[in-house]
């Protein structure tokens, strides 16, 4: 098993070295077959589903000194909620992250951080100890404790797999053709912070299903924001 090192460097090694044993059979099709019999929502804890665990889905807003590029990024995929009191606040997001809270051992981290999955530009998808920035604004969502084990699997897979930044579908998720977007593979193209974390939720059935019926290709971090969002409030009122 696994345990929480004072070094952030030798967590994120020694948990990769116990998992590269476990992978084939964690995704072997005959679990992959399971999963895609759940029907259910993971989004929050019902009767039939013991929902013990949870992840954070973390958007970046970027402040007015940020990037350039990033705040390119938030203004032209903006999304516009209201307030109880009817007053509307647009969300613009240039980054989006899931954070797992606990090991694959079912321990915290030292020093208040999370293992952050996601992907930046000129860098490759990771999984790694991080704090987060007040800039961050946090969903939590609810999962059972196997399918965080196995999502943190997948993510930790991903990371190995050293998959690269797709610039292209990043900056055309909102002007390219679909039939263009639906063409790049992550293996020959690479992938994007709202795409890849998309599909993985998916893949695990988590968000429920107006987030099934979401496009990974055309996500943005502000649209996933919307639909994660949308999950939760429709879950929280019933």
């Amino acid at each position: 098993m696994l345990r929480v090192l004072e070094s952030s460097q030798n967590v994120r090694e020694k948990q990769k070295s116990a998992l590269g044993s476990v992978l084939s059979e964690a995704f072997g099709d005959h679990i992959l077959m399971q999963e895609q019999k759940q029907s259910n929502s993971l989004i929050h804890k019902t009767k039939d589903t013991k929902c013990d665990k949870y992840i954070d889905m973390m958007f970046y807003t970027p402040l007015a000194s940020d990037k350039y590029i990033n705040r390119l990024v938030a203004w032209t995929t903006a999304h516009d909620e209201y307030t109880a009191a009817g007053e509307k606040k647009s969300k613009q997001f240039a980054h989006v992250e899931i954070s797992f809270p606990f090991s694959i051992d079912n321990k915290c981290f030292e020093d208040d951080q999370t293992m952050g999955f996601s992907i930046v530009q000129h860098k490759t998808v990771s999984l790694k100890l991080k704090h987060w920035r007040p800039e961050y604004t946090a969903i939590r969502m609810y999962i059972d404790s196997c399918i965080y084990l196995k999502l943190y699997q997948t993510c930790t897979l991903l990371d190995l797999q050293k998959i690269k930044f797709d610039q292209v579908a990043m900056y055309g998720a909102v002007a390219l053709p679909l039939h263009l977007l639906l063409s790049r593979n992550r293996e020959e193209h690479g992938t994007y912070c709202s795409k890849i974390i998309t599909e993985v939720l998916q893949q695990f059935k988590i968000g429920g299903q107006p987030f099934m019926q979401l496009i990974p290709c055309l996500s943005t971090p502000s649209l996933l924001y919307k639909y994660i969002k949308m999950c939760s409030n429709a879950n929280s009122s019933s």
